[in-house]
């Protein structure tokens, strides 16, 4: 993996700019440390009830958990998703571990993700980082499920306002608690320190927490943090 460090706007402006014609797709994460692996794939994904030790992935904690996101989210849903790819981008959008990774076309977007915690993370200064690699292979539907290779792309029905704001696709991982470092992966490591005037920066260039969450939920929280700011 190649990694290089952004320390300025218009460095970071600059990755729309080398990668507007490419097919390549990025996402942000908090800290740079974090390696990309799906969240249900993740050691501390489910946890005994009595000492607190890390179960890590298990298949079937995995089925039941969609199981029953699927039964209790369908009052909820304006329309049914009709594959099951469907059902974990939704899932996936409102927070429920699964085998996805978040992507967006927009380094910007990805930009946002990885500045959001203005540079911390659990209250300690944490190097955010935004993650780029040439688009792997696209799925179409679940029918193209058990052929395909270890790692493909998705892009799901824009079944809610927020997919549709990102800008967003997501990776389907058929071994989730792998690490995914393909050849092309790139890192651009953002300094903590820089972290919070970047955030301001990009707010003013239209990427926030109610343009990339469009819903009162995501319209109120902005106001907030503009309050806290006085921006």
């Amino acid at each position: 993996m190649r990694s290089e460090r952004i320390t300025t706007w218009k460095e970071l402006a600059g990755l729309a700019e080398s990668y507007m014609s490419s097919n390549w797709i990025f996402r942000g994460v908090a800290d740079a440390t974090h390696r990309l692996i799906p969240c249900i794939g993740r050691p501390d994904v489910s946890k005994d009830l009595n000492t607190g030790v890390n179960f890590g992935y298990s298949p079937d904690i995995e089925k039941r958990s969609i199981q029953r996101f699927k039964r209790e989210a369908r009052p909820q849903l304006a329309i049914e998703p009709r594959s099951e790819l469907d059902w974990l981008s939704i899932a996936q959008h409102h927070g429920l571990p699964t085998r996805l990774l978040d992507w967006s076309e927009s380094p910007l977007a990805a930009a946002y993700f990885a500045l959001r915690s203005g540079g911390f993370v659990e209250k300690k200064p944490r190097d955010a980082a935004i993650y780029g690699l040439e688009c792997p292979p696209l799925l179409e539907g679940d029918e193209d499920l058990e052929a395909a290779p270890d790692v493909t792309a998705y892009y799901p029905k824009h079944l809610t306002p927020r997919i549709t704001a990102q800008r967003g696709l997501f990776t389907y991982h058929k071994v989730p608690n792998t690490a995914y470092e393909p050849l092309s992966l790139v890192q651009w490591i953002l300094p903590s320190e820089l972290c919070f005037t970047l955030k301001v920066i990009l707010n003013k260039a239209g990427f926030n927490e109610a343009s990339m969450f469009p819903d009162l939920d995501g319209i109120a929280s902005h106001a907030a943090w503009q309050l806290k700011w006085s921006l």
